[in-house]
C-alpha cells in the first residue's frame, strides 16, 4: 500500500492545550504515513499520562516473558494493531502480540461526560472485562460505539491522517484472518509526543495515582528433603508481586502473581516440586496502594445506595440487613428487594494467587440484587453489578440487568454510584 498524505481535520475535541500523539504505522514492510492523535489530557489525565509515558519511554513497564522492569525504552514502538473488526474498531498496544498482555500493570478507568466513542476516529482503552484492567492496549473506533461509553475511556481522536483510519475500514485493503487479525501485520512504527501543553503536564503527579514499581530482595531458602524452595521477603499492603525464575539467566518464565491484601515481615512465598539443580528467581513489585480497598461493609444496612446514570436518574437501594430492602426510581417505580447481597473477592488478610481474570490488585465489590418486579434504568428484576470504589463511598459500576438466564436479555448497567446520605 502506497504512503497516504496526512489531511488535516478540525476536532470534536476542544482545541486549547494540546498535546498530540504521532504514530507512524506500516503493513508489513510497507510504510502506510502517519496519523495524528489530540490527546484529551485536561479531561483524562491519568489515561494520557500512562499512554505518554509508555510511548516515549518515561514510564517503565514490565516484559511480560521475564517480568523484569524494563526503564527508558518506548512501549510502542515495534508493537502490532493484533485486532481489527472493520466495522466496530482497531486495537493495538499488546505486548506479545495476540492481546492477551499489556505493560504489566493496571491502572484505574477514567470516565468524562464529554468523552464519548461518539463516532469514528475516538482513541480509547482497552481493557478486560473488570473494571480498572487497562493497561497498554487502545483501541481506534471506526464507527460509533455508545455501548462502550463509561466502560472504556477515551483520551483522543484523531484529527489528521483520517485517511489510514478510514483505510482500516476497508477490507479489500487490510484484510483480517481468525480472531480478527490482520493477515498483514499492521505495525506502530513509532509514536511521537509534542504539543505547547506537553512541557506543563506532569505524567509523574501522584494525583493521577498510577501504579509505581519497588525492587524486591528476598532470601531464599531450598528444602532438598520435600523438594521445596521458599523465597522470603517484606510483603507490603496492596502490591501485586510478579514472580518469574530461570534456568540460566537467558530465558524466563512467568510463574505466579502474588497479591498482598495486607502487610507481613519476612513473608515465606514457598513452591513445591522444584526439581531443577539450580534455577534463579527475580521479581517485580507493583505498588497499588493509593487504591481503596472497601470490604462488604462500605454498604451498612440502612444506607442508601444511590445508581446515576448521566442524564440524571438514579436508582436507589435501601437493604435491610437481611437480603432484602427496599428500592425506588427517579422516573417513577419502587417495590420490594427480595434479595440483596454483597461479596468481597479479595481476602480481608493476607494474601492470595491472582486467578486468570485478575493478574493485578484490583479491589472491586460483587454485588447482586432482586427488584420484586422490572425497574430502574435497565427495566429488569436480576442485577449483577461490580463496585469500583473511587472514594470511601462513591465509585463507577459496571454490570448488567436481566429477567432471564438468557444472554441476549441482559441490558448493560453502567452508571456512577454513592452510598450513604444525598
Amino acid at each position: 500500500m502506497k504512503s497516504i498524505i496526512a489531511t488535516v481535520f478540525l476536532s470534536a475535541l476542544p482545541c486549547h492545550g494540546q498535546i498530540f500523539a504521532d504514530v507512524a504505522v506500516s503493513q508489513g514492510t510497507t510504510p502506510v504515513g502517519s496519523f495524528r492523535i489530540l490527546l484529551a489530557h485536561d479531561k483524562a489525565p491519568r489515561t494520557c499520562a500512562n499512554f505518554i509515558g509508555l510511548a516515549t519511554g518515561e514510564r517503565p513497564w514490565i516484559r511480560e516473558t521475564s517480568y523484569r522492569l524494563v526503564e527508558n525504552t518506548p512501549f510502542y514502538d515495534g508493537r502490532i494493531f493484533h485486532r481489527l473488526i472493520h466495522n466496530f474498531m482497531i486495537q493495538g498496544g499488546s505486548s506479545d502480540g495476540l492481546g492477551s498482555a499489556g505493560s504489566g500493570y493496571a491502572i484505574q478507568d477514567e470516565f468524562h461526560p464529554d468523552l464519548r466513542h461518539s463516532g469514528r476516529y475516538m482513541v480509547s482503552m482497552a481493557k478486560a472485562s473488570l473494571p480498572g484492567t487497562g493497561s497498554s492496549q487502545f483501541f481506534i473506533t471506526l464507527q460509533a460505539a455508545a455501548h462502550l461509553d463509561d466502560k472504556h475511556s477515551v483520551f483522543g481522536e484523531v484529527i489528521s491522517g483520517r485517511e489510514i483510519i478510514d483505510a482500516f475500514a476497508n477490507p479489500a485493503l487490510f484484510p483480517t484472518g481468525a480472531s480478527d487479525r490482520p493477515v498483514t501485520n499492521i505495525r506502530i512504527d513509532s509514536v511521537t509526543v509534542s504539543g505547547p501543553s506537553l512541557a506543563g503536564f506532569d505524567i509523574h503527579d501522584p494525583a493521577l495515582e498510577l501504579p509505581t514499581f519497588e525492587s524486591v530482595r528476598g532470601v531464599p531458602f531450598r528444602n532438598t528433603a520435600d523438594g521445596s524452595f521458599t523465597v522470603s521477603f517484606d510483603r507490603e499492603a496492596r502490591h501485586s508481586y510478579l514472580y518469574a525464575y530461570s534456568l540460566d539467566l537467558s530465558s524466563w518464565t512467568p510463574f505466579r502473581h502474588i497479591l498482598s491484601v495486607d502487610a507481613s515481615a519476612a513473608y515465606p512465598f514457598k513452591i513445591q516440586g522444584v526439581t531443577f539443580d539450580r534455577f534463579f528467581a527475580g521479581m517485580q513489585a507493583v505498588d497499588y496502594s493509593f487504591l481503596i480497598n472497601p470490604s462488604a461493609a462500605a454498604i451498612p444496612a440502612g444506607s442508601p445506595l444511590r445508581f446515576s446514570t448521566r442524564s440524571g436518574h438514579t436508582l436507589t437501594l435501601v437493604p435491610n440487613g437481611a437480603g432484602g430492602g427496599s428500592w425506588s426510581h427517579s422516573q417513577g417505580g419502587s417495590g420490594v428487594l427480595t434479595s440483596f447481597s454483597v461479596s468481597d473477592p479479595v481476602p480481608p488478610a493476607g494474601d492470595f494467587l491472582s486467578p486468570s481474570n485478575q493478574s493485578h490488585f484490583i479491589p472491586l465489590l460483587s454485588l447482586q440484587f432482586t427488584l420484586d418486579r422490572p425497574g430502574g434504568p435497565a427495566n429488569r428484576t436480576y442485577h449483577s453489578m461490580t463496585l469500583d470504589f473511587r472514594t470511601p463511598s462513591s465509585g463507577w459500576s459496571d454490570g448488567y440487568g436481566a429477567t432471564s438466564s438468557s444472554a441476549s436479555d441482559r441490558v448493560n448497567f453502567l452508571h456512577g454510584f454513592s452510598v450513604g446520605t444525598p
